[in-house]
């Protein structure tokens, strides 16, 4: 099979990474890639030299505005993998686009357009596929379940000394969806327990905000070491004692399984995230993952508990890397692309 990835991409992105080296490693498959940034570099003429060689066209993450572009000079099956909605991030978590405004109908069109234009669509969980489906009104049989994943082989255990005091750790973008408030509120219930202490790597849209939430509480346990590169994370991530997810209190939030959660979990390491269904799709919480209620003081309960139980800690990560290995490094997410692209030609769907 030959796999055409067209868009808007670098490459770089977390889920674009995992599949581009996943497929990679399959020896019956061939990967080429054309990229444009915009509309005016888009060559019709060398797209569809490309698509001629292809068995079907893979539109990566964030492509939105070119799925139609993309289906229109091509005969060939189109499938796009969003990873997010437009409509939901901007109006409902970002909450900077009123309902019923004119730029909520735009941020809906830009999901709804690319979405029944597409032959197959994405969705990294149930829960999103649930999502398009009820509020793009996308048919359920168009849309499959790709999980994230992670490349396992960088994302690997080390050995590491117990840290004392233990480092409780978290990176991702200050944005409503992570919850980085709720850490801040549980780092100031443990603000007097000497045993640990809090890292939390990255930056964005609430960083200023949750700066001075820390500011106000007085908190001399945090440590915020700005963003890192993905290529540098394995190495923080591999300093953590116990490792946080995301909290938010938005609708996203229980749709999605963020990159962070795999990562940790390749990396055979105790994690705490909020209770949602859709990490009860991939995780079994006391077994690989310790699941909480979104509040500072489930949180900070949860993290006390696991400080005082060092076997647990280290059980739960051990299953968490199982897991990993068996059900989502890089191979068998893209193993599982294929899978998709096979049945769903097969059944005419283009």
């Amino acid at each position: 099979m030959i796999i055409l990835f067209a868009g808007k991409y670098t490459g770089e992105y977390n889920r674009d990474k995992i599949l581009i080296e996943g497929l990679r490693n399959q020896n019956d498959i061939t990967l080429i890639e054309y990229k444009f940034e915009k509309r005016r570099n888009f060559n019709r003429k060398k797209f569809q030299n490309l698509s001629e060689q292809s068995d079907v066209i893979y539109c990566p993450s964030f492509s939105h505005k070119f799925v139609r572009l993309i289906k229109k000079h091509t005969t060939k099956p189109v499938v796009f993998d969003p990873l997010i909605s437009y409509y939901l991030t901007k109006v409902f978590d970002y909450q900077n686009v009123k309902r019923r405004s004119p730029r909520a109908l735009r941020n809906y069109l830009k999901d709804k357009l690319p979405f029944d234009a597409t032959d197959i669509l994405l969705a990294d969980t149930l829960e999103h596929k649930k999502y398009y489906h009820k509020t793009f009104n996308i048919p359920l049989e168009k849309i499959d379940i790709l999980p994230v994943g992670a490349n396992t082989s960088l994302f690997k255990p080390t050995t590491n000394e117990i840290n004392h005091p233990l480092i409780v750790g978290f990176y991702g973008g200050f944005i409503p969806l992570q919850g980085v408030k709720f850490i801040i509120e549980a780092a100031n219930l443990l603000k007097d327990n000497r045993s640990l202490i809090f890292n939390l790597i990255g930056s964005g849209y609430e960083y200023e905000k949750i700066q001075k939430l820390v500011s106000d509480y007085d908190l001399k346990n945090i440590h915020f070491d700005g963003w890192v590169d993905y290529d540098n994370l394995p190495l923080k991530i591999s300093k953590f004692d116990i490792c946080l997810g995301i909290f938010g209190d938005t609708p996203k939030a229980s749709l999605v399984i963020p990159n962070k959660i795999y990562h940790y979990a390749a990396m055979g390491k105790p994690i705490i995230t909020m209770d949602s269904p859709a990490v009860r799709e991939i995780f079994s919480p006391n077994k690989n993952i310790e699941l909480v209620k979104n509040t500072g003081k489930a949180i900070s309960e949860k993290i006390l508990a696991l400080i005082n139980d060092p076997k647990k800690r280290k059980n739960l990560g051990i299953n968490a890397r199982n897991l990993a290995e068996k059900e989502f490094n890089q191979d068998i997410i893209a193993q599982k692309l294929i899978d998709i692209i096979n049945r769903k030609t097969k059944e005419g769907t283009h």
